[in-house]
């Protein structure tokens, strides 16, 4: 037994069930992993500078985009709050608008451009903005992709106990670029691994509870940057459920264009969660 265990003495139905249910969230990772808004169709990366920056295939540009562009695509100039857009060709904006230029504020980052298969917004990062590229029919997005996992082991299915922070208290970590990134921190898990207590710093993803975390396996049997994972709300008495077979990989371990986040120290473990997706070749 690994851990403070949730479904020790199970029947065999229920184990199923489990088997089950984590078969789904495998299925699941893989679909949206390969979906429109997943990751493995990312081929660019571009952070923006202040001034005017050129783009296209060509190397000369600024910013080089992949050679099925034209050599000189376009531009993006920010000036302070806002992103000035030019292209020399006919692009969609928000799929929908045929448009060569386009201006919007730095608060108004719900916008596309598509081109082809292509597609690209800017994204925000701490205080640094990018071009994030993608092209739906990447040639280099394998139909076979599956992601290793170690065995299914219900003893990782852990009963915890939450304890909150007091409400708008925020943490500042860094992602893989070294930009800081402010997140907001909710409080502390803590369970029991062969019974010796740990704790991990959990934080809110959009409307999602989330922890992410290294562990002894990280940079070996384990992406080198880390995993995460999501828990459901505590119940009456501040009880969750950490379950460690549906720890996954942040997306850098997938592709190059990615602006993961760097788990703050206190959630380094210096033990072997050995449950989970394992490192990605």
């Amino acid at each position: 037994m690994v851990g403070g265990i949730l479904l020790s003495g199970c029947s065999i139905s229920t184990s199923t069930d489990y088997e089950k249910e984590l078969l789904t969230f495998k299925k699941n990772r893989i679909t949206y992993l390969k979906s429109r808004s997943g990751y493995l169709n990312l081929v660019g990366l571009h952070w923006i500078a202040e001034g005017k920056s050129q783009f296209g295939s060509d190397s000369g540009n600024e910013f080089v985009f992949p050679k099925e562009f034209p050599a000189n695509f376009g531009s993006v100039t920010k000036k302070g709050d806002r992103f000035i857009f030019d292209f020399r060709e006919t692009v969609l904006l928000d799929s929908a608008e045929k448009i060569s230029n386009f201006s919007f504020s730095t608060e108004a980052l719900d916008h596309t451009f598509s081109w082809h298969s292509y597609q690209w917004f800017v994204i925000k990062r701490g205080e640094n903005y990018a071009i994030r590229l993608k092209d739906f029919e990447n040639p280099d997005m394998d139909p076979k992709f599956e992601i290793p996992y170690y065995p299914i082991d219900v003893s990782w299915k852990i009963k915890g106990s939450f304890e909150a922070y007091p409400p708008g208290k925020n943490r500042t970590i860094s992602n893989i670029f070294g930009h800081p990134i402010e997140q907001p921190a909710i409080g502390i898990v803590s369970f029991l691994v062969g019974g010796e207590p740990f704790s991990l710093e959990a934080h809110m993803e959009g409307p999602k509870r989330t922890i992410i975390f290294m562990d002894g396996t990280t940079g070996n049997e384990t992406y080198s940057g880390g995993r995460e994972l999501y828990f459901d709300a505590p119940d009456g008495e501040g009880n969750v459920i950490v379950d460690f077979n549906k720890a996954f990989n942040f997306p850098c371990a997938f592709n190059a264009f990615t602006t993961c986040p760097v788990p703050p120290p206190i959630n380094r473990l210096k033990i072997n969660i050995s449950a989970g997706e394992k490192v990605f070749k």
